[in-house]
């Protein structure tokens, strides 16, 4: 029975010497192994994977009626896009999110589709809360807070300190442990994680009219590469746990006294770093 997926992948060329050309010149490919005017297997630019091109008779399917999708793996695609426009290559549309990062589709020389992808590596999110920093703050910083407001972990631990312990569990991607790497109180929030989830996460807290801007990055997904379909449901959660961090801040349900909150920021101004 089938044991296994062979991971060489060959595209039919109804011209191998154009096909050879695009594939080395424009994709800077090597040849790794040549039966002439039939069958090149080339390596990537990176790394140890082969692909392969054929002798087709023939004209291809046309664009519509391809119905395979072969991803090839950058880490960004604004300079690869660059250099196909430099080489005439021709683009199918502009880079679109798919799942956990983007793709663009193109046409090799013989009319085959292929697909640029490039892996998510950071989020980016801002959001305005009717309520002053003090009050963002207070609810970024306490664990039963967090709990309360990013519904879709649980367990948190939270060290309001620089350098404190922080941990959670998330249930998709299990125990995640990390540690204060920025405390500057109300104003901005730095950690970062050793495992299952992003590496870095940063909170930045601007006062504006009407209350406070909370500007939110995530970045670095390496250690989620494993699973990465699980990262478009890590950000959905993300975003549904600041609409409700925001609501629930604006209706003060995080709310201790004037005097307690003023107290709290001063003492964490005073923590040492």
């Amino acid at each position: 029975m089938i044991r296994q997926l062979d991971p060489l992948i060959s595209f039919p060329a109804t011209d191998v010497a154009r096909a050879v050309r695009f594939y080395t010149e424009v994709l800077g490919c090597e040849v790794v192994l040549a039966v002439p005017d039939a069958f090149y297997v080339f390596k990537l630019p990176e790394g140890e994977q082969v692909l392969g091109v054929h002798a087709h008779d023939g004209p291809l399917p046309p664009v519509a009626q391809q119905g395979t999708w072969i991803w090839l793996r950058v880490d960004a695609i604004a300079p690869v896009r660059e250099r196909f426009l430099a080489h005439g290559v021709r683009l199918l549309g502009e880079p679109q999110e798919l799942g956990p990062g983007r793709e663009l589709p193109f046409l090799d020389s013989e009319g085959n589709v292929l697909r640029l992808f490039e892996p998510l590596n950071v989020v980016e999110r801002s959001i305005e809360i009717a309520a002053p920093a003090a009050a963002v703050w207070e609810a970024l910083t306490q664990a039963a807070a967090i709990e309360r407001w990013f519904a879709a972990i649980d367990d948190v631990t939270f060290e309001a300190r620089p350098g404190g312990r922080v941990a959670f569990r998330d249930p998709a991607f299990g125990a995640v442990e990390g540690s204060v790497t920025a405390w500057e109180p109300v104003t901005r929030l730095a950690m970062e994680f050793r495992a299952n989830w992003p590496r870095l996460l940063e909170y930045r807290l601007t006062p504006v009219a009407g209350g406070t801007r909370l500007d939110v990055v995530q970045r670095d997904f390496t250690a989620l590469r494993d699973r990465d379909f699980g990262i478009p449901g890590m950000i959905e959660h993300l975003d549904q746990a600041l609409a409700l961090l925001a609501t629930l801040v604006k209706a003060g349900a995080f709310a201790v006294s004037a005097a307690d909150l003023a107290r709290t920021v001063r003492e964490q101004l005073k923590t040492p770093n």
